[in-house]
């Protein structure tokens, strides 16, 4: 699968995810919002939309945190989830959720999202999150350092 994402990206493959953040998000005034933030900020990210191939663009680009929004329906946020965590992605990842998606919670956590954002949220709470999840990479990352890892 490796070679194959190289070939589509036209990059080799990562083994040590880059500090990137990818976004995926059916709200375009989030995503206008997240777009101008971010660029302020000058980190490296990636906002997608719906319809977007967003399981080969996290395999593609390595992001260290992935925010992905449950209310995705073709296919669904967890159904990305799922399949992120099934072909083996290990970075981060925070959930955006709301009223009708608080029976997926359960499983967006078994999954291992770090964190669950409800709606109605802002910007800055998906940047707090971000940051959150950001720290918690930085932690186990000098975890495994110190454990020869």
């Amino acid at each position: 699968m490796a070679q194959l994402l190289s070939y589509f990206c036209n990059t080799t493959p990562i083994h040590e995810p880059i500090h990137m953040l990818l976004i995926a998000t059916v709200d375009p005034i989030l995503r206008s919002h997240l777009r101008q933030r971010l660029t302020e900020k000058g980190d490296s990210f990636q906002i997608l939309e719906e319809g977007e191939n967003i399981v080969d663009s996290v395999f593609c680009h390595q992001p260290s945190l992935v925010i992905l929004d449950l209310y995705l329906t073709h296919p669904s946020g967890l159904a990305i989830l799922r399949q992120l965590r099934a072909e083996g992605y290990a970075g981060q990842v925070v959930v955006l959720g709301g009223q009708s998606s608080q029976s997926l919670a359960p499983e967006a956590t078994r999954l291992g999202a770090l964190q669950i954002v409800g709606r109605p949220f802002s910007a800055n709470q998906v940047l707090g999150a971000a940051r959150v999840a950001k720290e918690r990479l930085a932690i186990d990352r000098e975890r495994l350092a110190r454990n020869g890892i």
